[in-house]
C-alpha cells in the first residue's frame, strides 16, 4: 500500500534530501520485511471445496485442508447438538436454576469449543445459502453440489467431468 506521508520540509537547504533517503530506506525494508515474513503462493487453489458433513458422515481420515489445487473448508454441522448436550446436562427441573446453570456453562466454554461453535455456526449459514438439503453434501466453487460424498477430491474428479475438464 502507498500513502502519502504529510511530510514538513525542513527549514536549512539541502537537509531534506538526507530524510527523503532515509524514509526512502525504511519503506523498502518496511516492504521488503512484508514480503519475506508474509506467507504467498504464486496462485490460487483452482477448486474452492466447502465440505458438509455430520458426526455420522466423518470426513477421509487420510483428509488434508489442501491438496493439490483444492483448497478444502470443513463444516461440521453438529455442533450445535454437542453444545446442546453440554448446556443441558443433567440440569435441575426449576426453569430459572437450569437457565441460570446453563449461562453459566455457556460462559465457561473453552476457546476451542467457542471456536467450533463459530464454525458449524458459519457452516449453517453457509448451508442455508446454497439451499443444501441433505449431507453429506460437497460444494465446489459455489457453483455445483455434490450429495452423499466427504472426499473432496473424488468431489473434483466428478465436478470436473460435469464441466469436461481435464482430471486432477
Amino acid at each position: 500500500m502507498v500513502a502519502r506521508l504529510n511530510y514538513t520540509a525542513p527549514t536549512q537547504p539541502g537537509s531534506h534530501v538526507r530524510h527523503r533517503h532515509i524514509i526512502g530506506l525504511v519503506a523498502w525494508l518496511a516492504l521488503l520485511t512484508t514480503l519475506l515474513t508474509s506467507p504467498f503462493s504464486v496462485a490460487e487453489p483452482r477448486y474452492q471445496v466447502e465440505l458438509f458433513t455430520t458426526a455420522a458422515h466423518p470426513p477421509p481420515a487420510h483428509l488434508n485442508a489442501t491438496v493439490q489445487d483444492i483448497q478444502l473448508t470443513v463444516y461440521d454441522l453438529d455442533g450445535l447438538a454437542r453444545l446442546n448436550a453440554i448446556l443441558s446436562h443433567q440440569l435441575p427441573p426449576q426453569k430459572t436454576v437450569a437457565k441460570a446453570m446453563a449461562a453459566t456453562r455457556l460462559g465457561a466454554l473453552t476457546e476451542r469449543q467457542q471456536a467450533e461453535l463459530r464454525a458449524t455456526a458459519t457452516g449453517l449459514l453457509a448451508a442455508q445459502r446454497y439451499g443444501l438439503t441433505r449431507y453429506p453434501a460437497i460444494v465446489i466453487n459455489g457453483e455445483a453440489v455434490i450429495y452423499g460424498l466427504t472426499d473432496p477430491r473424488e468431489a473434483v474428479r466428478q465436478y470436473q467431468r460435469w464441466r469436461g475438464e481435464a482430471e486432477l
